[in-house]
């Protein structure tokens, strides 16, 4: 059993509707790395359809948490804003509404094409509309409670007469900076201190609770959150999970406080970028429409259902992309194979599959191009999409093609396209030579000559899938009895002018026979 289905299955034993929550606190561009929950959650919520539960899957948007650094790209002038809630600080450019919409726009007009089924939230328009309210006041009613449970995990006490809110100052706007000292009625009274990266204005006021003049405190927030939208499971980053974490103290105060059991927790391990620790505040990122911009959706999906939760998972938009999109093809191959591959291995593999759908999975197969050879094949026809089209018909890639299938080639060959352009390295990147230069042809030695006479002969006779002319090519070279390297050297030489290039069974593959024919004769002659 996959481990999301083994999660539906815990927590329909404890009812039959849910609610799976995820979030994330907008510092920045949105990565895949925080995408993480929210697939995870989409994911139950699936299962528990499936299963036939009732299952809503929901996205909350901290934006009203205050801004602890400048995140990039943005420039040193937004130090001003330290201390604001991200809701409240203008966009670094126009066409957006605030800070949150010029970094949560392009992730909300993405989670469509993944297929996500997510109900947003924003924080700052809960806390404007009252809706959280009672729980505030409940929480400041507990407060003393609140701070027995925290201070069981802290090295530094919480002060008697800790309140459990962080009000908004109405002279300076900052979130982070005030200290609430006092409370009676809808109101917080409190002085504006600074913080440890803002400097408080020193304002003494009041702020209306009831009207989003303020916030609870995350450890508390958190537990309210879920007592407000009914919260049964939700994952979270594995930071929450550590021994008197944020999840520990919050399913006390929820149980203690809010009369609320907490959800079933799901913690997960982060997502490194190219061994790099995704950040949004210092661009290291790879947002999702980055990922579509050289990747399908359902990629996505496989990458994070491939492997547990728990497991640390790495991207890299580079070379590892090929092996990422090689494996995606292989177990869409075992799925749809009739070969036994042994039950429990297939059964597996089937329910990551099926996981890693964006819609419903087709009825039959669909045929795939290879995207090592869809990466070769769009520079040698120099971009053009419809001659790639009648290249892959030509060779068998694509055999009686239905619409579908044209549209999954079309789509992988101007993703590879754009692969190429951004992230190939410069050894995947080439240009066929129009002739051969006269420097390269007396460079040739004779037994290169020989063999590349000898491949042009085979290759006239005989029609060679990438794999058996890889092979091929090897055969050759020992046949004559030269190291293969020298034999893929002369080919790279006369076909594109230097001494490497990509896997040569893809490579020629992707070239017009005639064209190959021709040009290692003339680089015999």
């Amino acid at each position: 059993m996959h481990w999301i289905d083994a999660v539906a299955n815990t927590l329909l034993r404890r009812g039959v509707k849910h609610v799976i929550a995820s979030g994330i606190s907008i510092s920045g561009h949105i990565h895949i790395g925080h995408s993480n929950d929210v697939f995870i959650a989409d994911g139950i919520r699936r299962s528990i359809q499936s299963h036939g539960g009732e299952a809503r899957a929901l996205w909350y948007a901290d934006d009203f948490d205050p801004m602890r650094r400048v995140p990039w790209p943005l420039p040193p002038s937004y130090a001003k804003y330290l201390g604001m809630p991200y809701a409240n600080i203008p966009p670094p450019e126009p066409g957006y509404e605030n800070f949150v919409d010029f970094f949560a726009r392009e992730f909300l007009e993405s989670i469509d094409r993944f297929g996500l089924k997510l109900e947003v939230y924003f924080g700052s328009k809960i806390y404007r509309g009252g809706h959280m309210a009672p729980l505030i006041r409940l929480a400041l009613e507990r407060a003393e409670e609140i701070r027995e449970i925290l201070n069981r995990y802290r090295a530094e006490p919480l002060p008697e007469g800790w309140l459990p809110y962080n009000p908004l100052c109405e002279n300076c706007g900052r979130i982070a900076t005030t200290k609430a000292y006092g409370w009676s009625g809808s109101y917080v009274r409190y002085r504006c201190v600074g913080s440890d990266y803002s400097p408080g204005c020193g304002h003494e006021g009041k702020a209306d609770y009831t009207k989003g003049e303020g916030k609870l405190v995350w450890r508390v927030e958190w537990p309210a959150r879920w007592k407000l939208l009914g919260v049964t499971c939700e994952p979270f980053g594995k930071d929450h999970a550590v021994v008197g974490g944020s999840y520990e103290t919050g399913k006390l105060i929820a149980r203690r406080v809010f009369d609320y059991e907490a959800p079933h927790p799901i913690p997960y391990e982060w997502v490194s970028l190219s061994g790099r620790q995704m950040s949004s505040s210092k661009g290291v990122v790879f947002t999702l429409s980055q990922w579509l911009s050289i990747a399908e959706p359902e990629l996505l999906r496989y990458f994070i259902f491939r492997s547990k939760a728990m497991k640390a998972k790495s991207f890299d938009p580079g070379l590892p992309l090929l092996d990422l999109y090689d494996e995606y093809d292989i177990v869409e191959e075992i799925y749809f194979s009739t070969r036994e591959v042994g039950t429990k291995k297939r059964e597996k593999v089937a329910r990551i599959y099926e996981l890693s759908q964006v819609e419903d999975i087709p009825p039959k197969k669909p045929q795939r191009v290879p995207f090592r050879f869809a990466a070769i094949l769009i520079q040698v026809v120099g971009g053009k999409i419809d001659r790639a089209i009648k290249i892959l018909e030509r060779k068998g890639f694509l055999v009686q093609p239905t619409e579908h299938d044209i549209e999954l080639a079309v789509r992988r060959l101007s993703l590879a396209q754009r692969w190429v352009m951004e992230y190939a390295p410069e050894r995947m990147r080439f240009k066929l030579l129009e002739d051969i230069p006269p420097k390269v042809k007396e460079s040739l030695t004779e037994i290169q000559r020989k063999a590349l006479l000898q491949l042009a002969s085979d290759l006239s006779a005989t029609d060679y899938d990438p794999v058996e002319l890889h092979n091929h090519v090897y055969e050759v070279a020992r046949g004559l009895g030269m190291d293969p390297p020298e034999l893929f050297k002369a080919i790279y030489l006369v076909l594109i002018g230097r001494e490497s290039g990509p896997r040569v069974g893809n490579f020629i593959s992707a070239i017009e026979k005639e064209f190959v024919v021709r040009r290692f004769r003339d680089a015999s002659s």
